[in-house]
């Protein structure tokens, strides 16, 4: 506690400890709501699966979500003061596939599937980005008007992102991107395209920043 209490000035310390205390306890309630909605909408999850707040959960019977161990979701403005514009919604239509694997953690993010969102391990997705793998209405004016056409008539493709990537703050992940293992997105990028391995690529839309030099 001395250690602690070195870190604060009394007596914000006191409001330090009550942070911590309520976030235990936004994280016991938030998982047990994530595990349920899981279950109900057909989904998986692996150990130590911890959620700060409360997730919106959305699956299509075809659809399928896909948690590994050890996965973080923050969905309290609490959780991350990055800024929290909604919580982490995950959703699954037609024969959407989400799946995140080990050791990665989403803050605030939207992730909306109708092909398959596939995000590796060890990634960190910043707060309030959005990953769609679908376009939510179609390009043809005529099929606007009407409301089954404009369904059927937009378009999808899968989204693959490497392991130990690090996706910025605001940024959105469209329709078909790839980015390589260890690749960093700057903040408020739009990222649309195929991003190799180790490099940082930032803008709208996304553009090579420099590589990164590794080990």
């Amino acid at each position: 506690m001395s250690g602690f209490n070195r870190k604060y000035d009394f007596p914000i310390h006191f409001v330090v400890a009550w942070d911590r205390l309520m976030s235990q306890l936004f994280c016991l309630a938030g998982t047990l709501w994530a595990k349920i909605m899981l279950r109900v909408h057909h989904g998986s999850y692996g150990r130590n699966l911890q959620v700060d707040g409360f997730v919106w959960v959305r699956c299509r019977r075809r659809g399928q979500i896909v948690l590994g161990d050890n996965c973080k979701i923050n969905s309290r403005f609490g959780a991350n003061l990055v800024g929290r514009m909604n919580p982490v919604v995950l959703q699954c239509t037609e024969n959407g596939r989400i799946t995140i694997g080990n050791n990665s953690g989403v803050s605030f993010a939207i992730l909306s599937s109708r092909s398959s969102i596939d995000i590796g391990q060890h990634v960190n997705i910043g707060g309030n980005v959005r990953i769609f793998d679908h376009d939510y209405h179609s390009l043809n004016y005529m099929d606007r008007r009407d409301g089954a056409l404009d369904v059927n008539g937009t378009k999808s493709s899968p989204i693959k992102i490497g392991n130990d990537v690090f996706v910025g703050t605001n940024s959105i992940i469209l329709k078909g991107a790839t980015i390589g293992d260890r690749s960093i997105i700057a903040a408020g990028s739009i990222v649309s395209g195929s991003i190799p391995p180790d490099e940082i690529w930032g803008g709208n839309p996304a553009r090579l920043i420099r590589k990164i030099n590794v080990g």
